[in-house]
């Protein structure tokens, strides 16, 4: 391993010295800064409870006092008993936790099972050298052992025992041909990104051990994450929060929101035009801070950025205030999907997210689950993103230009148009005339307009294409997605119509993983032609190499 991937690796601050497995069986236990730890997140969670006992001390009730330091041992004993108490070992190829001194718990997790050893590590964790790990499996949507905090050479004997347990059951993979890394940081400029991969070079995944063969993929700059985070919108989640801490101590939130507030930061001038020019302005600015928090959104979250391949795993690295060490099998890994917005497209650049099996589609994932799945390539230039899904998969030719793309059938747009104009007629019009009167029917062909561009766009933006490796969907107007599914990965697959369907002679084509959905894009192709959907539908499951749950032809009768 080079040094520039060792001095980014946390795994590495432990003594080499120590990294022997100590073999399986034996029983280990927490480190003792995990004490220390575990009050910190007592004290948090008590806080509340605190700043109320302040207040009725204030007040002369010292109760209050007295029951928040009872709770607060009370808790802070448990935590003590925890730590004493709490035991983990790898016996009988499971991973075993112990814990609990009256109420005695049990987890047991097959290593074969195994899908990820992730760490987490705080300001704290990094000055302690030590880190909260999460084990998870392929089955669940959460943790299936969490193990707060080791040190990062218990972290590391760990992941050996993992390891060294499943090679024992896997058989080597064959040698592939890898391209090299993408490493703008050694470039003479971080802005060229042109060409950022060197040639290829083979690369063997024979049994080894994660820290013997470790090589960087990726490695992102700061101003690749300045320029993602001002094409994202990141910054409205922050205005939401504001908004919401306003609301929760505004002593006038029952009230309706009052315009005078926002009147009274207004310029004021007799002259109109001067008045529109500022509110202009203002606006602009406004914008502009936003565009800044989705900056420090992106630079908080992924700064330092490194993306390394161990033997067969993706290891991700990244985080300002709390870094993120996370492992992705490449075996486990499902559904590729890439992702541009139009301010990104016209910056050049994407992300790439993927779905492995059991993972969690939460909105409100943990800081492992949002880098590891669906921020797993947070930004890279467009131009180089068909060569990195290809290190994902390297068992494949990913080239887009190169695949037979399948339009929508020819009468999609006609049909969408219609849509379109029904839903101006049906729903635009009675609202406008509800609010404003007859004035209000202009809604109408007002909104007619954009409905049918929008219609025709979004049927000469989606496009399928069935490939050696899988199947191939694209679709969106503004957020451009292409999503890829492989015939190994493949769980179900189906072909639906609906009496307006079949009216038009089309069909809509669906094809499932074992994924959760955390990359936000479902093949689901409708207003194919349906005999190409059929005939599609009969080559995916031919191809498909896992056992498949076939469903019938379906016929529904919702509206088109």
């Amino acid at each position: 391993m080079s040094s520039e991937s060792r001095n980014n690796d946390p795994f590495q601050d432990a003594p080499t010295n120590q990294m022997q497995s100590t073999g399986t069986g034996e029983e280990r236990y927490l480190h003792p800064v995990s004490l220390l730890f575990s009050i910190i997140r007592q004290i948090r969670s008590n806080l509340i409870p605190a700043i109320f006992a302040l207040l009725g001390a204030a007040n002369g009730q010292m109760i209050y006092v007295v029951l928040a330091m009872f709770f607060f041992m009370a808790s802070i004993g448990l935590s003590v008993i925890r730590y004493f108490t709490l035991r983990y070992q790898i016996s009988d190829g499971e991973l075993v936790v112990n814990e609990g001194l009256i109420f005695r718990r049990t987890r047991t997790v097959p290593v074969e099972r195994i899908q990820n050893i992730d760490l987490v590590q705080g300001v704290l964790h990094r000055i302690f050298k030590v880190a909260d790990v999460r084990v998870e499996t392929a089955s669940g949507t959460k943790p299936e052992a969490t193990l707060s905090v080791l040190s990062l050479t218990q972290v590391q004997l760990l992941r050996q025992d993992v390891f060294h347990l499943q090679t024992r059951h896997t058989p080597p993979p064959a040698d592939t041909n890898d391209p090299s890394s993408i490493n703008p940081n050694e470039r003479s400029s971080a802005d060229k990104v042109a060409n950022p991969i060197d040639s290829a070079r083979s690369f063997e995944t024979s049994f080894q051990t994660h820290s013997d063969v470790e090589k960087t993929l990726l490695s992102i700059p700061i101003l690749w994450l300045a320029k993602a985070g001002f094409a994202s919108n990141r910054g409205f989640i922050m205005v939401g929060v504001l908004l919401g801490l306003y609301y929760q101590f505004d002593s006038t939130q029952a009230e309706d929101f009052d315009l005078d507030l926002l009147a009274q930061w207004m310029p004021t001038s007799d002259n109109v035009y001067l008045t529109y020019a500022a509110i202009a302005c203002f606006a602009l600015l406004a914008l502009a801070f936003l565009r800044i928090l989705g900056v420090g959104w992106y630079v908080l979250r992924f700064f330092g950025y490194r993306l390394n391949l161990a033997g067969d795993d993706f290891r991700i690295s990244c985080g300002l205030l709390t870094k993120v060490s996370a492992t992705v099998p490449r075996k486990r890994i499902q559904f590729i999907s890439i992702h541009s917005n139009i301010i990104s497209r016209w910056l050049g650049l994407s992300s790439i997210r993927i779905e492995t099996a059991g993972g969690s589609s939460s909105n409100s994932e943990d800081a492992t689950t949002t880098v590891s799945r669906r921020w797993f390539v947070p930004v890279i230039p467009t131009t180089e993103v068909d060569r990195m899904v290809t290190m994902l998969r390297p068992e494949m030719d990913f080239r887009r230009d190169a695949f037979d793309w399948h339009s929508l059938s020819s009468l999609a747009a006609k049909r969408m148009v219609r849509i379109a104009v029904a839903v101006a007629v049906i729903i635009l019009g009675p609202i406008g005339f509800l609010y404003l009167g007859p004035w209000g029917l202009l809604a109408t062909p007002i909104g007619m307009v954009p409905l049918i561009w929008v219609a025709i766009q979004k049927s000469k933006s989606i496009r399928y294409a069935r490939t050696p490796f899988g199947v191939v969907f694209q679709s969106g107007i503004l957020t451009q997605k292409l999503s890829i599914a492989f015939f190994d990965k493949i769980q179900t697959t189906s072909v639906e119509q609906t009496p307006f369907d079949r009216r038009w002679g089309m069909a809509t084509l669906s094809v499932d993983t074992a994924a959760a959905g955390p990359a936000d894009h479902r093949i689901e192709i409708k207003y194919l032609d349906a005999t190409f959907a059929h005939e599609e539908y009969a080559q995916v499951l031919s191809k498909s190499s896992c056992e498949l749950a076939i469903e019938p032809v379906k016929t529904e009768g919702s509206p088109s």
